[in-house]
């Protein structure tokens, strides 16, 4: 892979950096051992779930003798934010159809974007939604050529894919215990490939948290293990975590996410991972996982904390240093 120099000689992310235990009364008092797979470490240009997702995907346009990769996502987001850097990276042009007003100003994240070479389309909401119209694709493509287009948040075979390396590399790490792997789903490609590359771990179940309303993610996992030709039986949906609706964050979430760091050091952001571990703390106070451990994903992601000003003062109150410059 292009990004091979973030991995260990082996061809692999070093465990040793990724898996830390979490030693939290709360959890403690339940029984319930917690452990976080820290994506949010890994150095780089490409850092989180993105990593995995991105990485085949600009091998393959790089491959392809593609000029350009492009994608869709909100003014937000993480993906388009990832592209952007990974692009400039290796050589390629980036393009970013965004899901906002022309007119509004750039969010800090679509600045980064811009400041790393992404052109941008802006999109009504009523054209994005036809985003996965073939026809509208073929009209896109007509408009930019030697242009390889990604699917929003990189959820396309290739980057199911990368994902299975994931899977893979969290396998060889796991304590051999009753386990439930659980991670926060957006598309629902990082769980499609995290649940085929543990495989038949014995004892180890992967458990999506939807952090997005709709109810689609069972047939959209599926759907993705098939295009990547790969099975899993292994994983497993959780309902109602969304709090409130996608990027939204309450009091609640926000005194946890402050709290968290308090405690343990570890940032978390609102729209993913804070949402994941205030859902299993929940769990676990109501009684579940007892004589299990949980291993949670955080899949990074931090650079969308200055959508939340509040928050990171709140933060600073107890300690956090603030967002290191270029994420």
């Amino acid at each position: 892979m292009g990004f091979d120099r973030f991995r260990g000689c082996a061809g692999f992310i070093d465990s040793a950096l990724m898996l830390q235990q979490i030693f939290d009364e709360r959890f403690a008092r339940a029984g319930v051992p917690l452990y976080l797979w820290r994506l949010d470490q890994l150095p780089g240009v490409l850092a989180g779930n993105k990593y995995y997702k991105l990485s085949s995907n600009l091998d393959h346009a790089v491959a392809a003798g593609r000029l350009r990769v492009a994608s869709f996502g909100g003014a937000w987001s993480n993906h388009l934010h990832a592209l952007a850097r990974a692009g400039q990276a290796r050589g390629l042009k980036t393009l970013g159809l965004v899901r906002a007003d022309a007119s509004t100003a750039l969010t800090p994240m679509l600045e980064d974007a811009r400041r790393w070479g992404m052109e941008f389309i802006f999109l009504s909401r009523s054209d994005y939604r036809r985003r996965h119209d073939p026809g509208f694709l073929d009209s896109l493509s007509d408009d930019w050529p030697d242009t390889f287009w990604v699917p929003e948040g990189g959820s396309n075979a290739l980057g199911v894919t990368g994902c299975v390396s994931l899977g893979r590399e969290i396998a060889r790490a796991l304590p051999d215990r009753d386990l439930i792997v659980a991670l926060a789903c957006g598309t629902g490609g990082t769980l499609a490939g995290v649940a085929a590359g543990l495989g038949a771990k014995a004892q180890v179940q992967v458990c999506g948290y939807p952090m997005v309303k709709g109810g689609f993610y069972q047939s959209a996992v599926e759907e993705h293990l098939r295009s990547a030709g790969l099975c899993a039986d292994n994983w497993a949906i959780v309902e109602d975590v969304a709090m409130g609706g996608y990027g939204t964050c309450s009091p609640e979430l926000a005194r946890f996410i402050v709290d968290f760091y308090r405690r343990h050091q570890v940032v978390l952001e609102p729209v993913y991972t804070g949402k994941l571990l205030y859902a299993l703390l929940q769990q676990v106070q109501a009684g579940e996982f007892q004589g299990r451990s949980l291993l949670a994903l955080h899949t990074g992601g931090l650079q969308g904390l200055r959508g939340y000003p509040a928050l990171l003062a709140d933060l600073a109150e107890v300690g956090f240093q603030g967002l290191e410059e270029g994420f």
